[in-house]
């Protein structure tokens, strides 16, 4: 299983692909112990720094889980850790130029979950959809709890399409997508308009409407950045 050939150049990221590609074609599956520094340095003929480094990496990336005293195992990838090297990527280039990176992202995603929950959306989604537009009408004077049912409710029209790369692809941009919402109630009515462009997409959910619903998160994600314009200047 370990027969790689490697060059002699970043030795370290080369043992942690070939171990990812293992995982890939499922030669190795979660749960599974891999061989010890020492029996992989052998095998591999690198030093033992190398397969350290090579499994450091991995760990960091959250694709094994090293116990100490036991050895190093696959683990299964959640969400969370696939999403998370894109979230530290945008943080750390985020610049004005951001903000319309986002708002083309938002239109490529979440037009398309808003008419996938239109055809797929269950009594329970909607009821939590409903929960969520309920909290944004009881805090129209608040501007943080109102941001908080905001997200909330793209975060549940995303799993009301029940595909979970949906909630996966939106997770990297969550930090993003807080502080646009926070710079656009600033602008005058912003809460308002929220208001009427949140349930309007709910409205077409409802119907089981798939275009009306893409139309209203268009027509939503459009008014937002418009708003976060007027508020930047």
């Amino acid at each position: 299983m370990f027969d790689f050939h490697l060059q002699r150049d970043r030795l370290y990221e080369q043992v942690a692909d070939q171990i990812l590609e293992l995982i890939s074609c499922e030669s190795l599956r979660p749960g599974d112990k891999l061989p010890g520094e020492r029996e992989l340095a052998e095998k591999l003929e690198v030093s033992r720094t190398v397969i350290r480094e090579a499994i450091r990496s991995l760990h960091v990336r959250g694709v094994v889980k090293v116990k100490p005293g036991c050895g190093t195992y696959v683990q299964a990838l959640s969400g969370t850790d696939a999403a998370a090297s894109l979230h530290l990527m945008l943080k750390l280039r985020q610049s004005r130029d951001t903000i319309d990176d986002l708002y083309e992202i938002r239109k490529m995603i979440e037009v398309e979950i808003a008419g996938l929950a239109a055809e797929r959306a269950t009594p329970e989604d909607l009821a939590a959809l409903d929960a969520t537009v309920e909290g944004m009408v009881a805090s129209m004077d608040d501007p943080a709890e109102f941001t908080q049912h905001d997200m909330s409710f793209h975060a549940t029209l995303a799993a009301a399409t029940h595909n979970e790369l949906f909630s996966v692809l939106l997770s990297p941009i969550s930090n993003l997508r807080l502080d646009a919402i926070r710079t656009s109630l600033q602008a005058p009515r912003a809460a308002e308009d929220g208001l009427h462009h949140h349930r309007s997409i709910l409205a077409r959910v409802k119907e089981g409407d798939p275009t009306g619903a893409r139309q209203a998160m268009c027509d939503h994600i459009d008014h937002s950045q418009s708003q976060v314009r007027s508020v930047q200047g």
